[in-house]
């Protein structure tokens, strides 16, 4: 070997040598050999490589152009394209590029180099390690001896530049550059790598931090641009690997992701965290059992992350295996017991295996050692709910509420949990709201719909529901409650016709039935309607709702003692139910009997709702029979100022007026 370049030399230009070179440093430009050039297990060259023989042991990255051979020995790395007579290729290298196999070249290196014209030598320095000087290129004898050079250079001429302080000035910009990534500023850590570019071409570390500044800033292909660069130059890097891996997953690409975690592995198979992140994408393809293979040797390798663990959980969940993935969580909370999304987890395994006071004491834990997380407030008041404990449902999203009182489905639960409770102005203010942070939410267009239809503000109650079908068209109740306005407001086809997709959706619900019987009613069809509600009656017994909606049938058919007797059942079984009160209140003034539990029926539904006209009505019927005709007068005024336009109010008006009530029985 007549010459050798030790690790640690940098160079920068064009490079001509003669006799056999051994590089072992990092050069970026273009290289004119007329014998044997081996780059060196250490060397790094970025540019076109034209010579007699060429052996590659580290990485190239540029064309080969060699008169005779080309030999690519185990670990070596290339990208480019091969010119060459003879090819070599070992096992264990890597070669991405085409390959042109030629039986004379037009001309040899020898030629080219004699042709070509040569820079004027200049006086240069080199950079050859810490703790020994550079010397000018002329004086050959001291940089031998500093170098090990075994024969000398015969000519060195060309080189654009030799930086002996290039390493001092690139690792400073290096640790800067990461420290603003660490900051997150990452405009300015781009900068910064920039520069350093214009110093080494060849530092793996500058384009891993282009790579994470680009993936922060979701461009996923310029990240895994930098990253593949990065491992060009180090290969050995299992880290790059797993960044490159991230930026894989994060475009959606898991299978190339896959590959870049197991060549990470090969390079560090005892790194439990690739093993961690090898498992997740599994778990996302749904390959179960790979996936517990990852997480089972990352749970072995990373004995102080709980993440594994928790991982392991999820995966035993999907399972089914609860017993599993209790266990597992459990072991995660004794790593992590400070993370609350644990012990929330823990509480819905609980839940799903049946153990439901241990599902509570781990939702209670949660928000007892972290009051103020959101999440767990949330998951614990919903628990609730769900249970139908609504006090400790709505004393749970109340804290919620203070801690994001702009949280939609807060608003939207604590208004549901209003409704139950019949605290209907607390439930309108919270729907609004949640309406008014959320307008795509269909449930609370639905809920609120269905509340103001109760309080009789039938148009904005229609536009509410025409809403919520809007956003929901497969949610049965929103049609079936539009029906109900839709029939309130006297739009008995469009109320059949809602009633009818709410029964397409679910054709044994029975307050559908009931619904399209009251079309069915309005219609003056009173018997079809009788013939889909009696047998419903006699499925379901207890079912209040059917025995009031066959009250009302009889009503209209005038058949009162048989529809009181429905009318009676159905409060029996639901004594808090207003349209019954109301509707068996009606019914005593009509028939003249029970006048004075009438009477208490009325006042208690207007109480409830004091401006829902039907109700008015009721009221001034039975203070009409009573022969208290002033008072009947005076309430069904009230009525007919609320529907002003309603045939039947001014009716009752001119009979309380005009007519002599006959005298109760």
């Amino acid at each position: 070997m007549d010459s050798y370049f030790e690790k640690g030399i940098r160079l920068k230009g064009t490079l001509w040598v003669k006799g056999s070179v051994h590089f072992d440093g990092e050069f970026e430009g273009e290289i004119y050999s007329s014998n044997h050039f081996v780059v060196g297990k250490s060397g790094k060259v970025l540019g076109n490589i034209k010579t007699h023989n060429v052996t590659n042991m580290g990485f190239i990255q540029g064309n080969l152009f060699a008169e005779s051979k080309v030999a690519l020995m185990n670990d070596s790395r290339l990208v480019g394209d091969i010119t060459t007579y003879h090819l070599i290729i070992d096992e264990g290298s890597n070669f991405e590029g085409r390959c042109k196999m030629v039986g004379e070249l037009p001309k040899t290196v020898h030629e080219e180099m004699e042709t070509l014209e040569r820079p004027v030598p200049k006086t240069v320095k080199v950079s050859i390690g810490p703790g020994v000087s550079s010397a000018e290129s002329k004086d050959f004898s001291q940089w031998k001896k500093a170098a090990g050079i075994a024969a000398v250079v015969l000519a060195i001429a060309g080189v654009t530049w030799f930086y002996p302080n290039g390493e001092d000035e690139l690792e400073p910009l290096v640790e800067k550059g990461y420290k603003l990534v660490a900051e997150k500023r990452y405009s300015d850590a781009e900068s910064i790598f920039k520069k350093a570019l214009t110093i080494s071409r060849v530092e793996p570390r500058v384009y891993a931090g282009l790579g994470d500044i680009y993936f922060e800033d979701k461009r996923f292909n310029d990240s895994l641009a930098q990253f593949q660069r990065a491992i060009d130059l180090n290969p050995a890097n299992g880290e790059y690997r797993i960044k490159q891996a991230k930026s894989y997953s994060s475009k959606g690409q898991l299978k190339e992701a896959i590959t870049s975690y197991m060549q990470a592995l090969e390079i560090d198979p005892e790194r439990g965290t690739t093993f961690y992140h090898l498992g997740l994408l599994y778990l996302e393809r749904k390959e179960l059992r790979k996936a517990r293979e990852a997480l089972k040797m990352s749970v072995s390798l990373d004995l102080d992350s709980f993440k594994p663990h928790e991982a392991l959980s999820l995966l035993y969940s999907r399972e089914k295996k609860s017993n599993e993935a209790i266990a597992e969580i459990n072991e995660a909370i004794k790593l992590e017991n400070k993370e609350p999304r644990l012990h929330l987890t823990l509480g819905k395994l609980l839940l799903e295996s049946g153990k439901e006071k241990d599902a509570e004491k781990a939702f209670k834990k949660a928000t007892n050692l972290f009051p103020e997380n959101f999440s767990a407030q949330i998951r614990l008041a919903d628990w609730y709910y769900v249970k139908g404990m609504l006090e400790k449902s709505l004393e749970t999203y109340k804290v919620a509420e203070t801690l994001d009182s702009d949280n939609p489905v807060v608003q939207a639960r604590l208004g549901k949990i209003y409704v139950g409770k019949n605290q209907y102005n607390k439930a309108q203010v919270a729907l609004e709201k949640a309406i008014r942070l959320n307008p795509k939410d269909a449930e609370s267009h639905y809920q609120l719909g269905k509340l103001v239809s109760g309080e009789g503000k039938l148009g904005r109650a229609q536009s509410l529901l025409s809403n919520a079908i809007a956003l929901d068209a497969k949610h049965g109740d929103s049609h079936y409650e539009l029906g109900v306005v839709l029939l309130g407001r006297g739009n008995v086809d469009l109320a059949n016709v809602s009633f009818n997709k709410a029964l397409d959706l679910e054709p044994k619900n029975s307050d559908f039935i009931m619904g399209l019987a009251m079309a069915l009613v309005e219609k003056k069809d009173l018997d079809s309607a009788l013939e889909i509600l009696l047998p419903v009656s006699k499925e379901e017994t207890n079912n209040s709702k059917i025995h009031i909606a066959i009250c009302k049938v009889y009503t209209k058919k005038g058949y009162f003692t048989t529809a009181t007797g429905y009318c009676e059942k159905a409060l029996s079984l639901n004594a808090d139910n207003y349209e019954t009160m109301n509707r068996l209140a009606w019914l005593y003034a009509k028939k003249s009997a029970k006048l004075q539990k009438a009477f208490e029926l009325s006042s208690k539904t207007l109480k409830a709702f004091p401006n829902r006209p039907e109700f008015i009505d009721t009221l001034s019927e039975i203070f009409y029979v009573q022969g208290e005709t002033e008072k009947a007068v005076e309430k069904i005024q009230e009525a007919i100022k609320l529907m002003p336009n309603n045939a039947y109010y001014k009716q009752q008006l001119w009979k309380f007026k005009n007519i002599k009530p006959k005298s109760p029985a």
